[in-house]
């Protein structure tokens, strides 16, 4: 009865992760950036490991074991910080490093030592493909690290065996002290784990087009459970007559090739922010023509405060950006702690040649300004207006790195989100329910 015990608990030891792999695998696409960088530090975690265990299992103490985890634990948080850095590359790379391994446990043991250049090549090509195919590139790459993480937690011979083939060197079977050991899935041979590996990764391809409706990457980050079909009917320009475009040297009060110097001191950063911003939400041009040309106006007018007559040098902040944030954002603080949610401001933006600091500042009070100037009577609803920036900032963030990918018609922000709720409030309002059944302004 003991015995059977520990069978059965050894099993579920290495089944709960292997489905517990397979369930978070299957996101991959949902975050680019996070998953790109558990991805690059796996990739690394192991080729640290693979070349570094050698070298310490030859001083046979257990601080040198101690010594390899630490540096493969080093190797990992390096780089998941390069995933993050650089999702659009590095999730080829690994995918070219990822299929060389897997290739190399069918090679024979002579070609084995090229493994060496052929494993760089294939990456180099994978980071090369991955600049147009990134979303494929990083689907393609999660699905074959979750068969192998599968695989490996199923028989522990699977993970040895990567490790021998990213070293190029054949496969031998570890022995653990005389006793043997429990596999699920009992193979030694090589070749035999290199195709339980492909049936691993085929399992983590079924459960990935089953938990997101099919295998075509998202070209953008968008929340869960829409659909296809909604995502393509709210990108759709409306059908009724549109105005021609403005002409690009259209301004309202200053023209941006020629504006006074106060002005012209943050215009490159407003001006690259409100395109932005404005491609990926659907704003109107001239609207965001006009919130460019009102956040410049409130930045200029901010350098007061960096005025010692008006504060002490102690107290004054590093820069207008930064005063003219504290001041805008001051009220969303308040309405974050009233509603026990962490704020979401942006957290860098290719967009914007700044430093992350002030740059991030920048793309938030843009946000926020063409949300205002289109939002037309949502304006006298400031916990409304903070939810509509809280969500679109996060969903901002979420695609960071892929904003440019995606180009909205110029209307589409107040045809899907402002004329909605202006309509909703319109119909309660002239409603005959008692107020109590209305949905009005301040609910």
């Amino acid at each position: 009865m003991e015995a059977s015990l520990d069978r059965m608990l050894n099993v579920a030891f290495k089944v709960v992760p292997a489905v517990t792999a397979l369930h978070y695998g299957s996101r991959a696409t949902s975050q680019p950036r996070f998953y790109s960088g558990i991805l690059t530090g796996l990739v690394a975690g192991s080729l640290t490991f693979g070349n570094l265990d050698p070298i310490f299992l030859s001083i046979n103490m257990p601080l040198a074991t101690t010594a390899l985890y630490v540096l493969t634990y080093a190797a990992f948080l390096v780089g998941m910080c390069f995933g993050v850095l650089i999702p659009i590359i590095l999730p080829g790379a690994c995918l070219g490093t990822i299929v060389a391994v897997l290739l190399g446990m069918f090679f024979p043991s002579t070609l084995l030592p090229y493994m060496n250049v052929f494993s760089p090549a294939l990456a180099a090509v994978g980071a090369l493909m991955s600049i147009k195919f990134r979303s494929a590139m990083l689907l393609l790459a999660s699905i074959f690290a979750v068969g192998g993480i599968v695989g490996s937690f199923l028989n522990a011979n699977l993970f040895y065996c990567i490790i021998s083939t990213s070293r190029s060197e054949s496969f031998i079977p570890p022995s653990y002290n005389g006793k043997d050991y429990e596999y699920i899935i009992p193979v030694t041979s090589q070749l035999y784990l290199g195709l339980s590996w492909i049936i691993c990764s085929l399992i983590a391809l079924v459960v990935t087009a089953f938990r997101q409706g099919g295998l075509a990457p998202p070209s953008t980050a968008s929340t869960a459970g829409t659909t296809t079909a909604t995502r393509k009917s709210i990108t759709e320009p409306p059908t009724y007559y549109q105005p021609p475009p403005a002409s690009p040297n259209t301004y309202n009060m200053f023209d941006p090739a020629d504006l006074p110097p106060r002005l012209a001191e943050y215009a490159n950063m407003a001006y690259s922010a409100c395109e932005d911003l404005g491609n990926f939400f659907g704003f109107q041009d001239a609207s965001v023509r006009n919130q460019a040309e009102h956040v410049l106006i409130l930045l200029s007018n901010n350098r007061r405060y960096m005025n010692s007559h008006i504060l002490p040098p102690s107290v004054q902040p590093p820069s207008p950006i930064h005063a003219l944030h504290a001041k805008v954002f001051s009220n969303y603080m308040k309405w974050c702690r009233a509603m026990g949610i962490h704020p979401n401001f942006a957290k860098m933006s290719s967009a914007v040649s700044a430093p992350p600091a002030v740059a991030s500042r920048v793309v938030d009070l843009v946000l926020f300004f063409c949300i205002w100037g289109e939002a037309c009577n949502i304006r006298h609803m400031p916990e409304c207006l903070w939810f509509i920036y809280h969500k679109m900032m996060e969903e901002y963030i979420l695609s960071e790195g892929y904003t440019q990918t995606r180009s909205l018609y110029a209307g589409h922000f107040v045809d899907n989100v402002v004329s909605p709720i202006c309509d909703l409030v319109g119909k309660n309002m002239k409603s005959s329910k008692d107020h109590q059944d209305k949905r009005n302004y301040d609910d």
